[in-house]
């Protein structure tokens, strides 16, 4: 499995969402998917599942998440979708 690149990574979101994108959490999170998506393919289509929610499912996400003890914003949800997204292409 060929690892992403922090340059290539910050590229994608930045360009993704328009902003100058250097979090180094969310190159971690992007390196937790791709361990997560490896581990089962239940898993991989778990998490490919989360990029397909709709706006009301990703309301009903974030409340669960919340209800988990997790708080996101909704910019955080979508950057945590186009993170799943970004590191699934990196499971083969």
């Amino acid at each position: 499995m060929k690892r992403p690149t922090k340059k290539a990574f910050y590229q994608y979101m930045s360009e993704r969402f328009n902003t100058k994108w250097k979090k180094n959490e969310g190159y971690n999170t992007l390196l937790d998917v791709i361990q997560t998506a490896v581990g089962s393919d239940e898993s991989f289509m778990d998490l490919a599942e989360l990029t397909l929610m709709s706006k009301s499912d990703k309301l009903i996400y974030r409340n669960a998440m919340a209800c988990g003890g997790t708080e996101m914003t909704p910019m955080q949800v979508d950057e945590y979708l186009a993170i799943v997204e970004y590191g699934l292409e990196y499971v083969s």
